[in-house]
């Protein structure tokens, strides 16, 4: 009886750790090697090791002949003041997500070092094979399951990986306008602080 019950127990806890680490529109998940970390708050912090990470989202592929236009936006800053301050805002009121301060970095898939800036934002979407700036992964229901790898940031010019990153903490603020309003809703957006392991 013990037996079957410890299986029992053993079977629900991974069951429970795998649907807790499920993709949805309320969340988006950090892989890093064979470690999974659900992001589900608004602001969250977490501890990586100084090697690359990738985050996964569900949005729909950019349309722009429907202007459609199906995006991220991703925030990468060292400022430890900056908050998670601007649900129901307008992207166009917000100063690193107005039009025109998007990166437009070249889409490289083995490599990815985007601009630590509290200037401008990285500009994420994926429209075809051949015009991406993110992988497409899978599919789940009416939804694509997207991935953008992290190898380090861009500062000044210069591309430095994570295990030379000394700045300390990462402030990585990511949103997802999947009703396409241009308005930052309460389940789009996520701020993540990292830290990176010694």
């Amino acid at each position: 009886m013990k037996t079957l019950l410890l299986t029992l127990a053993l079977g629900l806890g991974a069951f429970s750790l795998t649907h807790a680490q499920e993709i949805s529109t309320k969340n988006i998940l950090i892989r890093q090697g064979n470690t999974t970390i659900e992001i589900n708050q608004k602001t969250q912090n977490i501890t990586l090791k100084p090697e690359r990470f990738s985050l996964e989202f569900l949005n729909k592929p950019y349309q722009e002949r429907q202007e459609l236009f199906y995006s991220a936006k991703a925030l990468l800053t060292d400022n430890s003041q900056f908050s998670n301050t601007y649900e129901s805002m307008s992207f166009d009121d917000i100063a690193f997500f107005s039009p025109g301060t998007g990166f437009a970095a070249t889409f490289d898939e083995n490599q990815f070092f985007p601009n630590l800036s509290e200037d401008g934002h990285q500009y994420l979407y994926y429209a075809s094979n051949s015009d991406h700036r993110i992988n497409k992964i899978g599919k789940q229901r009416e939804w694509d399951i997207y991935q953008w790898n992290l190898d380090g940031v861009t500062i000044d010019g210069n591309e430095i990986a994570w295990k030379n990153y000394r700045i300390g903490e990462l402030y990585l603020y990511f949103v997802v306008d999947r009703n396409l309003n241009n308005s930052i809703d309460s389940d789009e957006h996520h701020l993540i602080r990292i830290s990176f392991q010694k």
